[in-house]
């Protein structure tokens, strides 16, 4: 007896409904584009424990005729393709005719629909093999209803995360479709509230300030060309709203929300040499494309696509971004001081000099300090002067562990500061000759990631209130600082919800009292939470490298001697947290040789 046998329908189903729903997500996806291709005008979302018990997506669109509602949830029924050749013509964002089978299939699924046309409604219920349908009262468009999603394949549902993290799952989709299309208006409702609301005004930025808020206000550079494949629209971050992950993206490509590399990385291209690294750009790309010059049937989620021209549109990608980058001077304005005021008047905070005045001609450092401080006027500790452009520098030995740790310290302890460089580096002459390198911002990084870490071991952690700062948050964001405050707390930052997505910090650890602009802080510390097995160490990074000093801080004499003493009391002087190098060394022996010397 042979053992090939074509497998039960069920089974089938399920099989094919693992393609395309994973999660209460997928669900939403799927139900939102039936809602899109349908014309609708409004939809409205609800979901009940991450939607893990229930979701409900209803739309005003043009309705499922009564007799069509039987084959709807049949497999591979669909009215938006008929032949091979339309899948290179596709202008529908479903066409598989695969969403309320695959949902049906691992649900209790409830559609009520109406058509303009139609007097009265038509609801279909079904569970498992069976459906009933019988008539009702119902408004125009399309109701469905899904309960007790993957209730019939537990391993499945063993595979779901928390109901906290799948609702933010299905905020993230909606959010993302609600940007894709701004002429409907969409309302997302969860435990029976509503998180999200857009107008349906057909304008994008207007939607995006809905989601995003006023931050993004004057930060957004509008991104408008056209190319032979199509064209490429949307919005553009200004590097102050670099984030540490990648949620602030979003590629649209005629209609459908997208991923795809290669748009990416164009986009992200862009941006070089404007933001830090680890840091990535905040944009909306909305592709419209010759559908022949695309195929959307690559992925079974369709979440995926594939551009005939690759290179052109990463090109053109490129340039589009590019030119809006350009558009608008993102460079920090630079002023220099104005006269000082009269001693009656109320004292004011003057702009940081321009370098070119000040005078660079000090007989010794400590001079220098003085000329420095002659221009920032009632202050003791001076502010760091302008930023300095990093030069690249050959690197000619680099400290590692291997050397011995004791003879390290000893050589960091007994040094000589001969001063700052380009006031991102701090030189420090050491005892046999030769000169060594230290960065100052991943100096003070370790020396803050190691306290932090010993306080928070010892649970002596310090926290002090500051001035409240209101964060605010798109509603996934949101809800991902919710999921893990408890988490965020421990590490000595106070939240308090402050209504819709925003929140109050109120406390922070002691050493980042001075800091302000929390948002992106609390963000990426929150996602590290998500996503890492050492949470603690992966916010140590984060808070550590907030409040240590940045490249163009101007530090004094006494400040540079206290980082490199701090440093030589670390258990790690060599590398800062991300694994740079702290110190590179220019021994005596290779200046002798550069000199000719030997």
């Amino acid at each position: 007896m042979g053992r090939i046998k074509l497998l039960p329908d069920e089974v089938a189903h399920k099989i094919a409904a693992g393609e395309v729903i994973e999660r209460p997500a997928s669900v939403v996806k799927e139900l939102l584009e039936n809602a899109i291709d349908a014309q609708a005008s409004r939809v409205e979302v609800e979901i009940t424990s991450g939607g893990i018990e229930y979701i409900r997506v209803q739309d005003n669109g043009e309705g499922i005729a009564p007799e069509d509602v039987p084959l709807a949830f049949q497999p591979h029924a669909t009215s938006k393709i008929g032949t091979t050749e339309d899948l290179f013509n596709l202008h529908s964002l479903g066409f598989r005719g695969e969403a309320l089978p695959s949902i049906a299939s691992v649900s209790k699924l409830t559609l009520v629909t109406r058509t303009a046309h139609q007097d009265i409604g038509i609801r279909a219920e079904v569970v498992g093999e069976e459906m009933s349908l019988e008539p009702c009262g119902a408004p125009k468009g399309t109701t469905v209803e899904v309960r007790q999603l993957f209730y019939n394949v537990p391993a499945r549902y063993k595979f779901l995360k928390s109901r906290a993290a799948e609702s933010r799952r299905v905020l993230e989709v909606v959010t993302g479709i609600a940007l894709a299309h701004p002429h409907i208006a969409f309302t997302c409702v969860r435990d029976g509230r509503t998180v999200l609301t857009t107008q349906g005004s057909g304008n994008l930025k207007d939607t995006l300030l809905l989601i995003h808020g006023k931050r993004v206000k004057d930060e957004l550079l509008a991104i408008n060309k056209s190319y032979a494949w199509g064209t490429v629209q949307g919005y553009a971050g200004t590097p102050k709203l670099g984030m540490g992950n990648r949620s602030g993206q979003l590629i649209v490509m005629n209609g459908r929300v997208i991923h795809n590399s290669a748009v990416r990385a164009a986009v992200e291209k862009g941006y070089q040499g404007l933001l830090p690294a680890r840091t990535y750009p905040f944009f909306v790309v909305v592709l419209d494309v010759d559908p022949k010059f695309v195929d959307c049937n690559v992925h079974p989620a369709k979440s995926e696509v594939r551009f005939a021209e690759e290179q052109s549109v990463f090109r053109d990608v490129l340039d589009a971004v590019r030119s809006a980058i350009l558009t608008k001077n993102i460079a920090p304005q630079i002023q220099a001081a104005p006269p000082r005021t009269a001693p009656a008047q109320p004292r004011r905070i003057t702009p940081r000099p321009q370098q070119k005045e000040i005078a660079w001609e000090p007989a010794t450092w400590e001079q220098l300090d003085a000329v420095l401080r002659k221009y920032r006027p009632g202050s003791e500790t001076p502010e760091p002067p302008l930023a300095v452009r990093e030069h690249a520098a050959a690197v000619v030995e680099t400290a590692s562990p291997d050397q011995h740790s004791d003879d390290v310290r000893s050589m960091l302890v007994n040094g000589r500061i001969i001063g700052q460089l380009h006031q991102m580096y701090i030189l420090l002459e050491v005892m046999g000759g030769g000169m060594w390198i230290l960065d100052q911002h991943i100096v003070h990084e370790r020396v803050l990631y190691e306290r932090f870490l010993r306080d928070f071991a010892s649970q002596t952690l310090h926290v002090q209130q500051i001035l409240p700062e209101v964060l605010e948050f798109s509603p996934a964001e949101y809800d991902l600082v919710q999921e893990y405050s408890q988490a965020i707390s421990k590490l000595g930052i106070e939240l308090e919800p402050f209504g819709g997505s925003t929140y109050i910090i109120r406390g922070v650890p002691t050493f980042l009292s001075q800091e302000g602009g929390w948002k992106d802080a609390v963000l990426e510390i929150a996602q590290k939470a998500s996503t890492s097995g050492q949470f603690r160490e992966e916010a140590a990074v984060t808070l550590a490298c907030k409040a240590a000093v940045k490249a163009g801080d101007y530090l004094d004499m006494k400040a540079m001697q206290k980082l490199v003493a701090e440093l030589a009391n670390t258990e790690n002087p060599f590398t800062c947290p991300h694994g740079r190098p702290i110190i590179i060394r220019l021994e005596q022996a290779e200046l002798l040789r550069r000199f000719g010397r030997v």
